[in-house]
């Protein structure tokens, strides 16, 4: 029961640590163009932001590019894994599958799409690397907790 209850807070701490961590990137270094910027205003929280965005000027010149650019979202989808596999982890409902794959699936088709100029935006072979490596590590990621949860039972 411990080691069930330890792999959750595990499960629980990874998503969350990363979904922290790529909000944490766009909130330091993003332009402050992008949408989320405007909520954080009508939030009352861009005076925060800009704090924090003056403590950590010029850290991001030490940062490669694909980490600013990058890597954020695809934490975020990898965080979203997470949580969907934590969530659905007893279900045996074949919606399960579709709460699963549908971030994952929709973030790499709009990239792709982005390619072609169906959908507006810059396609960047960085961020499809990303978001497919995420996609995978978040997959194997969910199946390795749930196979050694398995294998404890035994």
């Amino acid at each position: 029961m411990a080691t069930t209850k330890r792999k959750r807070s595990i499960s629980i701490f990874l998503a969350a640590g990363c979904l922290l961590a790529g909000s944490t990137l766009y909130l330091l270094f993003r332009p402050t163009t992008l949408l989320m910027f405007h909520w954080a205003d009508s939030a009352g929280l861009m005076g925060s932001v800009v704090t924090m965005r003056t403590w950590a000027n010029g850290f991001d010149k030490y940062l490669p590019a694909w980490i600013v650019y990058s890597l954020p979202f695809a934490l975020w989808v990898f965080s979203y894994l997470f949580f969907m596999g934590r969530i659905w982890k007893n279900s045996t409902s074949p919606v399960r599958h579709v709460w699963f794959w549908c971030i994952p699936v929709i973030a790499i088709a709009v990239e792709l799409a982005q390619s072609t100029r169906i959908v507006p935006g810059s396609f960047d072979t960085g961020d499809l690397i990303a978001l497919i490596l995420a996609t995978i590590f978040g997959f194997f990621g969910t199946k390795l907790i749930q196979l050694k949860k398995e294998v404890t039972e035994l």
